[in-house]
């Protein structure tokens, strides 16, 4: 695809793409299925720490030292399960999310979640982001897709396309791994942001969106 992207900001807003790239870092989790992609399977499991919807490791939310703060009740906006599959919280990711200077920049409240495990047919990663006041700009927006698409592509021989379809009445830009990977950004309205890395032939990633209301 080529030439400048027209997005649609917040589902509804238009703004154009090529804006400078925030220093947003990246979840460790979706570099480690990046890793995997194009080869024949990880030689183990990852320990990764899943905790289904209810009971958290933080269940009033915690703080970390920029002041992000974990709020497993971002959560509630998403489906409990998506097909026959749990979506979990993912309390690795958000603690690595936690000693993130950047991250607070754009984001005030985060969660994590995922289904599955690295080495599934299946399996998907996804954040939840409530943006800072200052942060709900198209331009803060615009930069977040393109710069967590890179990075989650990153492993994955790169962004092969983009495109911004309506699924379920929502605007969403999809990336493509050269791998094969999709990765899924929208915003779901009153500052809210999911981005999702989504691996495997059921596309959960899609199915998610089409959960939502």
């Amino acid at each position: 695809m080529s030439g400048p992207l027209t997005r649609t900001y917040a589902g509804r807003r238009s703004c154009v793409a090529g804006l400078p790239v925030l220093a947003v870092a990246l979840l460790v989790a979706a570099a480690l299925v990046g890793a995997a992609c194009g080869s024949t399977g990880p030689t183990s499991t990852p320990n990764e720490t899943q905790i289904p919807f209810g009971p958290s490791a933080w269940p009033s939310g915690t703080t970390g030292q920029y002041g992000l703060h974990i709020d497993p009740s971002l959560l509630g906006r998403l489906p409990r399960s998506v097909g026959a599959f749990p979506l979990v919280e993912n309390t690795d990711s958000e603690m690595a999310a936690l000693d993130d200077q950047d991250l607070s920049r754009t984001f005030d409240r985060y969660a994590a979640a995922s289904i599955g495990e690295l080495g599934d047919d299946n399996w998907l990663q996804l954040v939840i982001g409530h943006e800072r006041p200052e942060s709900q700009t198209p331009d803060v927006y615009t930069a977040w897709v393109d710069q967590y698409a890179t990075g989650a592509c990153s492993q994955a021989d790169g962004v092969s396309g983009s495109t911004q379809p309506t699924i379920n009445s929502w605007v969403v830009d999809v990336s493509t791994c050269a791998g094969g990977p999709i990765v899924y950004t929208l915003i779901l309205g009153d500052g809210l942001l999911l981005s999702m890395y989504d691996l495997g032939p059921k596309d959960l990633g899609r199915m998610l969106i089409n959960q939502l209301n």
